[in-house]
């Protein structure tokens, strides 16, 4: 056989789910579905498996319904976009919320999970959904997406070994003050400290940054991610104090580490 036989050969997730679905009694599947970051996402995502798995999911899980339902329109599939069912999963959303949802659609084989944007459950309110198909002995496909965290972190040079995902940093000023003394902690370590932040405190977070860590520790700032702006620039603090221009409104992963 050879090794293009060998690979065809292989089953497909589509026929995965299929299979999964045509059993005498159908096991629940619950499939994290990816959504793109920026303008150029679709291109890496535009896959003959990924058409195949999103095209038949009727009853999804959402973070924004106007956004998951602009991309499955946007694909040209002929997915009926009218006999969707999309329960919106916020960070504000209740456990007893979701629970009557998925009790409504008892009878759903498959269910959809997306986030906003890159990879459901990461930096997003998704986990509390996989959580309960666990506890229920659903089964639980994440399909291969966009994720800005790993992409910055893999794009840094700082350690990928160990790391600490902290979100978003805290607002009130003295609060904000305490991250400077956990990272100094680390700052003999081969750890890094990965940072998200809404755009327009992005400049803020940089500042804080500049004035607070040594001249020697080293900050990432992934900006713009699959987009034609994309960019992944590691520097110093010291080089960064140089920087004069503004971060702007631009999405931003910032990585601290040695």
């Amino acid at each position: 056989m050879t090794e293009k036989e060998d690979l065809s050969a292989l089953p497909s997730l589509s026929a995965s789910i299929n299979n999964t679905q045509s059993t005498k009694t159908p096991e629940k599947l619950l499939v994290l579905m990816p959504l793109p970051i920026g303008e150029n996402s679709w291109a890496w995502m535009n896959t003959q498996i990924y058409l195949e798995t999103i095209t038949p999911i009727r009853h999804w899980i959402a973070e924004d319904a106007r956004t998951l339902r602009r991309f499955l329109s946007g694909l040209k599939a002929g997915i009926p976009l009218n006999d969707l069912d999309i329960f919106e999963l916020t960070i504000r959303s209740k456990k007893n919320e979701l629970e009557a949802h998925l009790k409504e659609i008892h009878s759903a084989h498959t269910i959809g999970l997306a986030s906003e944007a890159g990879m459901p459950c990461i930096a997003d309110p998704g986990a509390m959904v996989v959580k309960l198909a666990h506890q229920r002995g659903w089964n639980v496909k994440p399909i291969m997406g966009p994720n800005s965290l790993m992409m910055a972190l893999a794009g840094s040079g700082l350690s990928g070994q160990t790391f600490t995902f902290h979100g978003y940093p805290p607002i009130n000023e003295n609060e904000i003050k305490q991250l400077s003394t956990l990272l100094f902690n680390k700052a003999t370590e081969k750890h890094s400290h990965i940072f998200i932040e809404t755009p327009y405190r992005t400049d803020r977070l940089l500042h804080f940054f500049c004035k607070n860590l040594p001249n020697d520790m080293l900050l990432c700032i992934a900006q713009n991610l699959h987009s034609n702006q994309e960019s992944t620039i590691t520097k110093t603090i010291k080089d960064w104090k140089l920087k004069t221009e503004s971060l702007g409104k631009s999405p931003c992963v910032f990585i601290v580490g040695r």
